[in-house]
C-alpha cells in the first residue's frame, strides 16, 4: 500500500512510487496545503522512473517554498536512477 503521511511540515512516504500508484498520488497530491520542510524517503519500497518524476515535480514545487529543507533518507535505487538522469543533487541531503 502506498501512503502519504504529512505531519508538522514533514512528509512521509511509504510504499510503491511506479507507474500504477503515480496517476493516483498526482491527482490527490499535486499540491500541498501547509509549509513543507522536508519529505522523508525512508519507507519508499518500490520506485521506477514515473516516481522519480513525481519526486522532480513536488521538488519543484516545494523548493520555492521557505524554510523547505528537501528530501531525506533517499533509498539507494532512487539515488541510483536519479544519477543516470544527472538529478542526484535534489536527493543529497
Amino acid at each position: 500500500m502506498t501512503s502519504i503521511d504529512i505531519n508538522d511540515g514533514r512528509i512521509a512516504l511509504q510504499g510503491d512510487f511506479n507507474i500504477h500508484t503515480v496517476p493516483g498520488l498526482f491527482k490527490h497530491h499535486s499540491d500541498f496545503a501547509g509549509p513543507v520542510r522536508m519529505v522523508d524517503l525512508a519507507r519508499i519500497e518500490n520506485i521506477d522512473s514515473s516516481g522519480l518524476a513525481l519526486l522532480v515535480y513536488w521538488h519543484a514545487k516545494l523548493v520555492e517554498t521557505p524554510g523547505f529543507a528537501g528530501f531525506a533518507n533517499c533509498p539507494e535505487r532512487l539515488l541510483s536512477m536519479a544519477r543516470l538522469v544527472g538529478l542526484e543533487t535534489l536527493f543529497d541531503a
